[in-house]
């Protein structure tokens, strides 16, 4: 199961459910629609998982992750990048800050110590 209580999506995480909403939406895509494309190239993901990657309930595995980029004819790394489009920060907030558009962060990541206990 992809779900994982208690463990929230870090960066690239984040990136990827952002720009997979971003990219749906540019094309005006629909959970099903994008649903029957990723059938198509043998990753069924249901529409209810789609919207739960989209709100960051569900983690995306790497083979989502390669249909997904297929399905919206990107690179995989191009997935994992912040979304260079946002008209606030272009993908690159300053360090220290979050942008509130596109929610990518230039907040440093947390050190082992500040993370807590490994499991």
């Amino acid at each position: 199961m992809n779900e994982t209580p208690g463990s929230p999506l870090g960066p690239a995480g984040n990136n990827v459910r952002r720009n997979i909403r971003r990219l749906r939406e540019q094309r005006n895509w629909s959970y099903r629609e994008v649903e029957e494309r990723l059938s198509r190239v043998g990753r069924a993901i249901p529409a209810l998982g789609l919207s739960a990657i989209d709100i960051g309930e569900r983690r995306v595995d790497v083979d989502d992750l390669v249909a997904l980029a297929a399905v919206f004819d990107l690179s995989v790394e191009g997935l994992l990048q912040p979304p260079a489009d946002c008209e606030t920060c272009h993908g690159e907030p300053p360090t220290g800050f979050m942008c509130m558009e596109c929610e990518t962060s230039g907040l440093p990541e947390p050190t082992a110590s500040e993370a807590g206990p490994a499991d």
